[in-house]
């Protein structure tokens, strides 16, 4: 079963479920884009932003959910604006240490259990980037294996 769910933000998460085998959970996914706000390139300090992921399952179920996709790669992501990308990270704790991807160049997917589940999305934009000014915005797929 898929499930795709396009959010106007900032940052867009897209939802993806796995197949699953007969007589299993029924789940759906839903999601709050990531609002960063305004970005100053004169600010010394990283710009951040919180979005929520949250899983909706009519039984209990273990899920694993990965994020990739995005301007650039699952760890590695931009946001553009015609031909300027400003760059970016989603993290699965608010002190921005773990980078949430789909288990690749040192990510880690985020584990999901019960029936309804909300998990916290954190995101920074790295300080003094140069790009011009106006309206940034990216596409994230997430997929959810249960």
């Amino acid at each position: 079963m898929r499930r795709v769910r396009p959010l106007g933000c900032a940052l867009t998460l897209l939802g993806l479920l796995a197949s699953r085998p007969a007589l299993a959970a029924s789940c759906s996914v839903s999601s709050s884009g990531v609002n960063f706000g305004a970005y100053d390139p004169a600010d010394a300090a990283d710009t951040r932003g919180t979005g929520t992921v949250r899983l909706s399952c009519d039984a209990a179920v273990t899920a694993s959910v990965a994020l990739s996709g995005g301007g650039r790669s699952a760890t590695d992501h931009a946001m553009s604006n015609g031909i300027s990308q400003l760059g970016y990270g989603l993290y699965t704790d608010a002190q921005r240490s773990t980078l949430w991807g789909d288990g690749t160049g040192g990510s880690q997917t985020v584990a999901f259990d019960g029936t309804v589940v909300d998990r916290s999305v954190y995101g920074a934009i790295p300080a003094r980037q140069r790009v011009t000014a106006g309206s940034y915005a990216d596409t994230i797929t997430l997929t959810v294996s249960y």
